[in-house]
């Protein structure tokens, strides 16, 4: 459980980061930023779009009464993005300190892995910071055909 999600977090964080060379600069320069780098990659192009769950007692959202037993779709990539929740939700900014992303998902639903893959973001993001610093984008990437899981077909860069 997770390597999907995990490896879908790493490619689109290095795609965001390289199409926001300010951003990509900055935490080269302070490798101090990674833990809100993670944060932030996974807030501004979480790898898991969307989760369906089902109502188990019957609920009123805004007016509109949703039955038992209905399917419904929660959409992460959107809720993270919500203006009302974030400041200026389309520009990426690894300094952002109030962050309540919901790509882990919430409550009973909580990524049970959250805490090993914020580690593994961090380790790897950190590893190739040093042992790559130049690190660079060879070619446009195109994303996977998948709506539920966000992710690229591959990565392809260049150091040096």
């Amino acid at each position: 459980a997770g390597h999907e999600a995990t490896v879908n977090s790493t490619v689109n964080g290095w795609w965001a980061l390289f199409r926001h060379p300010d951003q990509l600069a900055a935490l080269r320069a302070d490798h101090s930023l990674v833990p809100s780098a993670v944060e932030e990659l996974m807030r501004y192009d979480t790898p898991l779009q969307l989760f369906e769950r089902w109502v188990l007692d019957e609920i009123e959202i805004d007016g509109q009464v949703i039955p038992r037993g209905a399917e419904i779709a929660m959409l992460f990539g959107s809720a993270n993005h919500d203006p009302a929740v974030f400041t200026d939700p389309e520009r990426l900014d690894l300094t952002r300190r109030d962050n309540p992303h919901i790509s882990f998902s919430a409550g009973i639903h909580y990524c049970i892995g959250a805490p090993l893959a914020r580690i593994e973001l961090a380790a790897s993001m950190t590893a190739l910071l040093r042992k790559a610093p130049t690190l660079r984008l060879a070619t446009e990437p195109r994303r996977k055909p998948n709506f539920v899981i966000r992710g690229l077909e591959g990565l392809a860069v260049e150091v040096g």
